[in-house]
């Protein structure tokens, strides 16, 4: 046998203390590591947690030792990379995944170094099963995983492989990342702690091979322990060497050891807690981080390299500071919610740093783009930019200054557009909200700010809200222009009744809040959808932990404020209140109780299946969660969610176990959706930032129950129902509780099959919706490029080269041959999610491309 010994250290930014002061313990690792590294010859190799912003961290403060740290890197004794930071992976998306490979790919690059070749995630909560994909597409050589492997797989290697196919070979740190630290002890205590390490592994390992991680969170390395290794091998009669994760790899490699093949999420907690409650924790963050991702990967993004082919500023520098300060905030400890209160502050205002100028940004494309595609006009136009790779019909929503609301919309055919235009006023800091849509429809106010000489002109205008409904071709600009009525219009909205019906449903409101539907396509009436489920908690900010009895069924005090019928949609608005207990008192509820405020908005189309929901609610309460919930009358087994590139199945009934470290239930993460598809029922739920759900099972019902918000008061808590032991320190995090006021959205949608196609299309009409803004401009239609019904863009982007135009997209389809098309690129490659070349093209201007069903492609578009 052969024990490699890893020595190394697992570094949280900001976590029980914020990130300047463990920078502080950061200076003092890196000033040992390059004061010694240079001088101990048996100590060959440190490993510095895959991570090279600790590489910006520790140069921001010591730029004197650039020099000595670069060559020791170079030399190979310290690895680095290949991530940026250590993600969670189950609250970001798959793309924010790849950025943060190519962020960290581009501060190597500009420091003339190389990252290491292995995809190191060794303390994520959890692994996505699309992780596969992202991996295998970087070419990265192995994965390294922990938590989450559980029963699925007890040896030290295995093939893991994503449903889509993908699959990497990857290392399982059995037993933690952590099996060979030292904890503050002395190399003696450790020569026994390896011994046993030895003994142990030796059950699991697939080769002559066995991996020993000589460290933990923070640690500094023991410097002389190296030279301990050779008279160690000779009393344990094992090879013990210094080595690192690419020499370990290509050990094991070299075995060519037959290996057992594992697919899809690894979240089993078996073993080791995955702390999947986090998903919930500190729900703001949850939605600010949704908001900031969605606006940088599908608006500003694609319009950046809009911009790119018209030779328009592309605001690269501005995209590069919003991105960082995005991924800054997804380690862990920081998008989790499970660090010191202190720590939150700091991540929230990362958030709203990264949305404010993605703002700015998406502002000023929307002005510079049209303005090189259209021609001056003496009407008022709308420009519209259609961020979806569908044709369709959408509604547009913005807001402009104009001097009267009697207009009427025209497209570009001179056919007058169905049209609502209303008064509205807007306090500033309205404006400056970002857990909804309406941060995205203030354009035209925002442009003035920029633009104009006073920019407060705007916010003293009057300004009106235009709603109208237009087919608008995909990634798309065009323009529709505002006339004065010949006529003036006494049209008020219309009062209406609280019933709806469309060619997909009869709504009915409940006096409760709830409502009633009758399925026109699937031909099931389901009852008191939306309704209110609120618990005890008293967990920790790792695990929910209920508190004695069952949960509360709220039926809050609900009253219409107004209906409003604006013909091409309804909307029903209630305001209500929910008596909850105060707080918890030891492992029971308080008697006394709070009333929780909130307004309701139901939106429901004329011409689209689904009912939006918007809440504004005020939490006064501690120690509990509120979900809300739909029950269905049929026994469902398998749910379906959305992953990174794909489809998630899970079963709604697993097996449980007092001897698992965590408690095991059908509670699960999304990235947007959840859909449950039995013989009657064929529903999703479609949240903007939500991404806790759980499945409860009746006989002949199933409850489907997502988390709008969880409030708990400490970082880690020992006495848990939920978990053995201690997931941290035992801090109060008081601003854990959430306290305050929150919005939430999502949309329950009625589904006409089991299609993960129309999953996407009909998730995506949800999330993804025109922006529009008001110029003196006229243009005709132009279109970015054709993309085929079953492939579904996940990436448009300039290269990180700067040469070409990145595409991604995934085939939800069937296995098939797909055309791309476009009237501006006659060059074509395939490429690898970090732009490697991997093969040319034929045609110009459509390129057919075979795809596997659930591949996915990168294809990189040059001019010439």
């Amino acid at each position: 046998m052969k024990a490699h010994i890893i020595t190394h250290t697992h570094w949280d930014r900001e976590w029980y203390v914020t990130f300047e002061i463990f920078r502080h313990r950061l200076l003092e690792l890196m000033d040992l590591l390059v004061n010694e590294l240079e001088k101990r010859k048996e100590f060959k190799y440190f490993l510095l947690d895959g991570q090279v912003v600790i590489l910006e961290d520790y140069l921001e403060i010591r730029p004197e030792n650039k020099d000595r740290l670069i060559n020791l890197i170079k030399k190979g004794k310290i690895s680095v990379g290949p991530w940026y930071i250590l993600p969670d992976e189950f609250l970001i998306m798959g793309e924010s995944f790849v950025r943060n490979y190519l962020y960290g790919k581009k501060i190597l690059q500009s420091l003339g170094i190389n990252g290491m070749n292995i995809g190191y995630l060794p303390d994520m909560f959890g692994h996505n099963a699309y992780t596969p994909v992202v991996l295998k597409e970087l070419g990265l050589k192995a994965g390294v995983v922990w938590r989450g492997v559980g029963s699925k797989s007890r040896k030290t290697e295995f093939i893991w492989e994503a449903p889509n196919g993908d699959g990497i070979l990857t290392l399982n740190l059995i037993r933690s990342y952590s099996n060979g630290a030292h904890f503050g002890g002395n190399i003696h205590e450790l020569k026994e702690k390896f011994k046993r390490e030895i003994e142990e592994l030796k059950n699991y390992a697939t080769t002559e091979n066995i991996l020993i991680m000589n460290g933990t969170d923070h640690e500094i390395p023991i410097m002389e322990l190296p030279e301990k290794f050779s008279e160690w091998s000779k009393e344990f009669g094992v090879e013990i060497i210094h080595s690192n994760l690419e020499n370990y790899t290509e050990e094991v490699l070299r075995e060519n050891p037959k290996l057992e093949k594992i697919i899809g999420e690894l979240r089993d907690p078996t073993y080791e807690p995955i702390l999947k409650d986090v998903t919930s924790t500190r729900v703001y963050l949850k939605i600010l981080n949704f908001e900031a991702q969605l606006l940088y990967l599908r608006y500003l993004e694609p319009l950046s390299a809009i911009a790119k082919t018209l030779n328009i500023n592309p605001r690269i520098n501005e995209l590069d500071y919003g991105w960082k300060n995005i991924l800054k905030s997804h380690p862990h400890d920081s998008i989790c919610g499970c660090s010191i209160d202190r720590v939150h502050r700091d991540v929230e205002t990362r958030l709203y740093s990264a949305l404010e100028n993605g703002l700015g940004i998406l502002t000023k494309l929307m002005n510079d783009i049209p303005i090189n595609l259209g021609e001056r006009d003496k009407d008022i136009n709308i420009c519209v930019f259609n961020p979806l790779e569908r044709d369709g019909k959408r509604i547009v929503e913005l807001y402009a200054s104009l001097d009267s609301p009697e207009y009427e919309i025209y497209d570009l055919k001179g056919n007058r557009i169905e049209s609502h235009i209303e008064p509205i006023g807007i306090p500033i800091e309205e404006i400056f909200k970002f857990s909804s849509k309406r941060n995205y429809i203030f354009l035209s106010s925002m442009r003035g700010f920029f633009k104009e000489i006073n920019p407060m002109r705007d916010f003293m205008n009057p300004l009106y809200k235009i709603s109208f409904m237009a087919d608008l071709p995909s990634l798309s600009f065009t323009s529709f222009t505002l006339k004065k009525r010949e006529y003036k219009e006494n049209k008020k909205l219309l009062e209406s009744t609280l019933d709806f019906e469309n060619n997909f449903y009869f709504f009915h409101l409940n006096n409760d809040g709830t409502f009633n539907i009758y399925d026109k396509i699937n031909q099931v009436e389901l009852k008191n959808i939306n309704y209110f489920e609120d618990q005890g908690d008293i967990g920790d900010e790792y695990n929910f932990s209920p508190t004695e009895g069952e949960p509360l069924k709220v039926v809050p005090q609900v009253k219409v404020l107004r209906v409003r019928d604006k013909e091409f949609l309804k909307e029903i608005i209630l305001e209500g209140k929910m008596d909850l207990p105060i707080s918890a008192e030891g492992r029971k509820r308080n008697k006394e109780k709070v009333s929780i405020p909130f307004n309701m908005t139901y939106t429901l189309y004329r011409d689209f299946p689904r009912i939006d929901v918007s809440i504004d609610l005020e939490n006064k309460a501690w120690d509990h969660r509120i979900r809300f919930g739909l029950d269905l009358p049929e026994d469902i087994e398998i749910i379906l969610n959305d992953g990174y590139y794909g489809i998630v199945e899970h079963e709604t009934k697993v097996n449980n176990s007092k001897e698992y470290v965590e408690e095991n239930i059908p509670r699960y993460a999304m990235e947007s959706f959840v859909s449950i598809i039995g013989d009657k029922t064929k529903i999703m739920v479609v949240t903007r930032g939500l991404h806790e759900y759980e499945v409860e099972r009746k006989e002949r019902e199933t409850s489907l129950k997502i988390t709008l918000l969880r409030s708990v008061g400490y970082l880690s808590r020992g006495d848990l129902t939920t978990r053995k032991g201690h997931a941290g320190p035992f801090i109060p995090t008081p601003e854990g509780q959430c306290i305050g006021r929150y919005n939430f959205e999502y949309s329950f949608i009625i589904l006409n099959s089991s299609k993960e196609q129309e999953l996407y299309e009909k998730s995506r009409n949800y999330l993804i919706y025109p922006v529009a803004i008001s110029l003196p401009l006229r243009i005709k239609d132009w279109s970015f490029m054709d993309i085929p019904s079953e492939l579904f863009l996940t990436a448009l982007k300039i290269s990180e080269d700067g040469e070409g135009i990145i595409l991604r997209v995934v085939n939800i389809g069937d296995e098939g041959v797909y055309s791309l098309k476009s009237n501006i690129f006659n060059k074509a490659f395939i490429v690898d999610m970090k732009e490697d070349e991997k093969e040319e093209l034929e045609g110009d201007r459509e390129w057919k491309i075979n795809f596997r069903k659930g591949e996915v492609k990168t294809i990189k578009f040059l001019k010439s």
